[in-house]
């Protein structure tokens, strides 16, 4: 898939954002690439926006996560 250079802009902001963010530095199950996966499948799927990205990364990626272990 492709995408026009505003959005790989809108996905690279997100992703340093919540890499820099305590959600991920606190945290030690998710490595920076499966961020990275989870960010391009949210896109893939059609979100568009940043907010959303985050939340998802925020109360299901993460805490699914941490409810496993």
């Amino acid at each position: 898939m492709s995408y026009d250079a505003a959005t790989v802009q809108m996905l690279r902001d997100v992703l340093d954002d919540v890499l820099s963010s305590p959600t991920f530095t606190q945290q030690n199950r998710r490595t920076a690439v499966e961020v990275a996966e989870r960010v391009l499948k949210l896109a893939a799927q059609g979100e568009r926006h940043p907010e959303n990205i985050k939340r998802h990364l925020r109360n299901e990626f993460f805490a699914s996560n941490l409810a496993r272990h």
